[in-house]
C-alpha cells in the first residue's frame, strides 16, 4: 500500500505544470574555475513563485572570507565591501539549504555552480541534503539540438542566449543582476515550450537531482 502511495504521488508529481513549483535561482561568483583551489566570493539569488520572479526575495550576499585583488572589476565587490558586510559562508549555506527545502533550484551552468556547493557542503559538514536543480544553458543546449540550430562558440552563455528571446543586457554582472537574468531566462524558455510546460519537460532538457555531502 505504501508503494502504491509513492508510485501514485510520483505520479501527479510528473503531471504537474512547471508553474505549480517554487524556485530559487542562484547564481555564485567566485575566485576562479576550480572548486577545490578557489573559493566563493559572493551568492546572489531570487525566488519564483506562481511563474512570477519575486523581486522582494532578491537576496546578494558577500561572505566574510572573499579575496578581491585584482578581480573588483569582475566581481563589482571591493575589500570594503567584505569587511563590512561579509558574512561567515556556513551560515549563508545553511540559509539557502532552509530555503531550498521545498524549492527547484535553478542555475545557468550546473557543473560549476553545483560543484563550488558540494565543495563548501562538505568543508563544512553540513549535513547531507538533496536538491532538484535545472539548468538554463543545459535547457537552450537541449533546444538548440531538438531544432537543429547551429550556436556560434559563447553562444551558450547567459547574455548571448538572452539575446535569442529578446531580453535586454544588463550593465554590470554581480551575482544577484545574474541570478535575476537567468530567472528571466528562464520564464523565457518556458513560454517558448509553451502554456502546458511542466517541470518534468525542463528536467527532461536539463535538470536532476543532486546530493550535496557531509564529508
Amino acid at each position: 500500500m505504501h508503494k502504491l502511495k509513492a508510485w501514485y504521488v510520483a505520479r501527479q508529481s510528473v503531471k504537474r505544470l512547471w508553474s505549480e513549483w517554487n524556485y530559487l535561482v542562484l547564481d555564485i561568483e567566485t575566485s576562479g574555475l576550480n572548486a577545490k583551489q578557489d573559493h566563493i566570493v559572493s551568492v546572489g539569488w531570487v525566488c519564483i513563485k506562481n511563474g512570477v520572479i519575486e523581486l522582494d526575495s532578491a537576496r546578494h550576499i558577500v561572505l566574510d572570507h572573499a579575496e578581491i585583488g585584482d578581480n573588483v572589476g569582475i566581481h563589482m565587490i571591493t575589500d570594503s565591501d567584505v569587511q563590512q558586510h561579509g558574512k561567515r559562508q556556513e551560515s549563508v549555506l545553511r540559509y539557502l539549504r532552509h530555503l531550498l527545502r521545498d524549492r527547484v533550484l535553478v542555475v545557468h551552468h550546473a557543473p560549476m555552480e553545483l560543484g563550488f556547493l558540494k565543495q563548501s557542503w562538505q568543508e563544512h559538514a553540513l549535513p547531507t541534503f538533496y536538491v532538484n536543480w535545472l539548468d538554463t544553458l543545459a535547457i537552450e543546449r537541449t533546444k538548440a539540438n531538438r531544432t537543429q540550430q547551429p550556436i556560434q562558440d559563447g553562444g551558450f552563455r547567459l547574455d548571448a542566449c538572452r539575446e535569442r528571446y529578446g531580453l535586454p543586457d544588463y550593465q554590470g554582472h554581480d551575482a544577484l543582476t545574474d541570478a535575476l537574468a537567468t530567472a528571466e531566462l528562464l520564464l523565457a524558455q518556458v513560454a517558448y515550450q509553451g502554456k502546458d510546460c511542466r517541470l518534468h519537460d525542463l528536467n527532461q532538457m536539463g535538470g536532476g537531482r543532486v546530493r550535496f555531502p557531509c564529508r
